[in-house]
C-alpha cells in the first residue's frame, strides 16, 4: 500500500511534511525560515509540557512536605521531635506513639466522635435549607429579593468574632453551653452555601423550569423534580465543604465548648499539646494524623462529585 493516504473523496490527502521534504523544499532564505518556523513549532510542545511537569512536581513537594513532616515526627522519640535541623525520616520508628495518643490524658477517640456528630449534623442541615433559600433567591420573584440577597451577601463580610458574643448570650439564655446544638444551630444554614447554590441554580435552563410551570407544576414541584436532581453535584460539593469546615472548626467550639468530654477534635489537639506548647509533639502529630486521616478519606471519595460541580457550574445550558 502506498505511503498517501486516501481521503473520503477518493483523492489522496497529502503526507506530513518532513525534515527531508524541507531540506528539498529550497535553499534559500525562505526555505530556511520554513524548516526553522516547522521545528521551533514542532520543540514549543515538548517544552511546555516540560515546564508545566517540572512546576506541577514542585507544587506537589510544597504541598506534600508538612504532611510527610508531621507524619515522620509522630514517629520520633519525644527527645528528636525538636532535632534542628530536622529529620525526615527518625532513626527509630515509635510506633508505640499511636496509642499512646489514643489512649492519652484527652479522650481523643471521644473527640472524634463529637466532631464526627457536630459535622454531619451540620452538614445535613446545609443541604437541606441551603438549596431552598438558594432556588427562591434564583428562580422566584418576591418582593424585595434582591435586597435581602444583598444583605445576605453583606453578612459574607461580618467577621464570626463580631457575632460570637451576642450568639453566646443566646445560647447561654436557652441553656446550650456546652451541648453540641450550641455548634449545631448556628450551623445548619449559612450564607455562603445559600449563594453557591443560587450561583449553581442560575446556570440552569430556564427553559427547562419553564416547560414545568406550561404543565401545572407549582415552584416545590420544580425544585423537588427538576432542579434538585440536577443540582446532585452542587449539592454534593456544598455538604463536602461544609463537612470538612465543621470538622476543622475551632473557633466556635472553643468558645461553647469547656470540657474535655464534649470538645471537638481540633480542641483535642490543643488540649494534647499542653500548657505554653510544652507537651510531646511526638504525640500531638500522631493525634493530627488520626485526626486528618478521616477528612482525607471524605474527600478522595467526593472529589469526582467536587470536579463535577465545578465542570457543570462553569457551562450555561
Amino acid at each position: 500500500m502506498s505511503n498517501q493516504t486516501v481521503s473520503t473523496l477518493g483523492g489522496p490527502l497529502p503526507a506530513p511534511p518532513h525534515d527531508k521534504d524541507l531540506n528539498s523544499a529550497g535553499t534559500g532564505k525562505l526555505g530556511t525560515a520554513a524548516r526553522r518556523n516547522y521545528r521551533r513549532g514542532r520543540r514549543r510542545p515538548s517544552i511546555g509540557k516540560a515546564i508545566s511537569l517540572v512546576l506541577l512536581t514542585l507544587g506537589a513537594i510544597a504541598m506534600i512536605a508538612p504532611f510527610l513532616w508531621m507524619f515522620t515526627t509522630s514517629l520520633r522519640s519525644p527527645g528528636n521531635a525538636y532535632d534542628l535541623p530536622p529529620l525526615w525520616f527518625p532513626n527509630e520508628f515509635q510506633w508505640e506513639n499511636y496509642p499512646d495518643a489514643v489512649n492519652g490524658p484527652v479522650p481523643i477517640l471521644r473527640n472524634m466522635f463529637n466532631s464526627a456528630v457536630i459535622a454531619i449534623a451540620v452538614s445535613i442541615g446545609m443541604i437541606i435549607t441551603a438549596p431552598m433559600a438558594g432556588f427562591a433567591f434564583a428562580r422566584l420573584r418576591f418582593p424585595g429579593r434582591n435586597i435581602i440577597f444583598i444583605l445576605l451577601l453583606a453578612s459574607l463580610m461580618v467577621p464570626p468574632q463580631v457575632t460570637i458574643i451576642p450568639l453566646f448570650l443566646m445560647m447561654s439564655e436557652w441553656g446550650l453551653i456546652n451541648n453540641p446544638l450550641s455548634l449545631i444551630l448556628p450551623g445548619i444554614t449559612g450564607a455562603l452555601g445559600v449563594f453557591l447554590m443560587r450561583q449553581f441554580f442560575l446556570s440552569l435552563p430556564e427553559e427547562m423550569l419553564e416547560a414545568a410551570r406550561l404543565d401545572g407544576a407549582n415552584a416545590w414541584t420544580v425544585y423537588r423534580l427538576i432542579a434538585l436532581p440536577l443540582a446532585k453535584n452542587g449539592i454534593s460539593t456544598l455538604g463536602i465543604i461544609t463537612f470538612l469546615g465543621s470538622w476543622n472548626a475551632y473557633f466556635a467550639p472553643s468558645i461553647f465548648l469547656n470540657d474535655t468530654s464534649t470538645a471537638t477534635l481540633p480542641l483535642a489537639l490543643v488540649l494534647l499539646l499542653g500548657p505554653y506548647g510544652a507537651g510531646n509533639l511526638s504525640l500531638v502529630m500522631a493525634a493530627t494524623v488520626i485526626a486528618i486521616l478521616p477528612a482525607l478519606i471524605v474527600f478522595i471519595i467526593a472529589q469526582r462529585w467536587i470536579i463535577a460541580s465545578l465542570t457543570q457550574s462553569g457551562v450555561k445550558g
